[in-house]
């Protein structure tokens, strides 16, 4: 954001306009002048002690994810519960999913990877988060589905496709949700990766007949002209995350068709495999499908994770 921009939103709230408040928390909260963050922190505590849910919701993530202020989980927690007794429901709602407090026995488990192929590094994790998380993810993506897309090579556009059958729901990077952003930071701990080169999460749903034709989730060779500034502020998409969040479905596989290999995870479990290798070259073999579901709806979380930090703010 121009600074013209922020001194717009700067009038708009000094001229009484409550509704920028937020935006300009978060635009101040994610900029690298420590007065910027000072300043977005002083405006969100003031709305904070007037019992603002929302303000308290972001504060909560702020704190989680340590964006404009230093990270500390338990104010995270604080924050979320005074947002549910000021009357958010969402907050309600994430503290009952969440057991009502921090546990750090439950968030910062030790991960094991079971590992099934060199190249690409794949590896599976059992139970990566709970059936509650799970179910919390689904029940937010009910509402917000849409048709899926993919990226056309030759323009870069993300167009609607035969080839990927399934509806997705969208998240934020800063949304306020506590649930998504420590799930995010339990994919980070998995793949050693800090939180910041996420991309936003995408929770996908597959009914029956639906699939996902054979792709990379890397950009090509072919692609790299129309994705070039792209590659120039992210990088290379460099590992893919898949959390299966339910089972119970016929079908469904995730497919590697060059390594005659595939994997379906139960409710919790995560598919890990690298778009990129180690010394920083493409994974040809890294080609996959997801099968197509006989029976069922199968639902998937899918994280995609850069070489370089990707924007907390769209």
């Amino acid at each position: 954001m121009t600074m013209n921009e922020l001194a717009a939103l700067r009038l708009r709230l000094a001229g009484g306009d409550e509704s920028v408040r937020l935006d300009l928390v978060q635009r101040l909260a994610t900029e690298q002048a420590p007065e910027a963050r000072d300043e977005a922190m002083r405006l969100l505590a003031a709305a904070c002690e007037r019992g603002d849910g929302e303000a308290l919701m972001l504060h909560a993530v702020l704190a989680l994810r340590g964006v404009g202020r230093p990270q500390n989980m338990e104010e995270a927690f604080a924050f979320l519960a005074r947002a549910a007794e000021a009357g958010h429901a969402d907050a309600k709602k994430q503290l009952r999913v969440l057991g009502g407090t921090f546990d750090r026995d439950v968030w910062f488990a030790p991960i094991q990877l079971r590992q099934h192929h060199p190249a690409p590094r794949i590896f599976t994790v059992d139970k990566l988060v709970s059936p509650e998380v799970c179910a919390w993810f689904i029940e937010y993506a009910r509402a917000r589905l849409e048709r899926s897309t993919v990226r056309d090579g030759v323009t870069g556009m993300d167009v609607v496709a035969e080839g990927r059958g399934a509806d997705l729901a969208g998240t934020t990077p800063l949304q306020n949700d506590l649930v998504l952003q420590l799930t995010k930071l339990r994919i980070a701990g998995a793949i050693q990766t800090h939180i910041a080169h996420q991309e936003p999460t995408t929770i996908l749903r597959y009914r029956k007949g639906q699939e996902y034709l054979a792709h990379y989730d890397l950009i090509r060779p072919q692609e790299e002209e129309s994705a070039a500034e792209e590659l120039r502020t992210l990088g290379q998409r460099i590992v893919t995350v898949l959390i299966y969040l339910n089972h119970g479905y016929e079908g469904g596989e995730t497919f590697f068709p060059h390594l005659n290999w595939g994997y379906k995870g139960k409710t919790g479990d995560a598919l890990i495999f690298w778009n990129m290798s180690a010394t920083g070259e493409r994974e040809r073999l890294s080609l996959h499908a997801g099968m197509p579901v006989k029976s069922g709806r199968k639902w998937l979380l899918s994280q995609w994770v850069r070489a370089k930090p990707a924007p907390l703010l769209y």
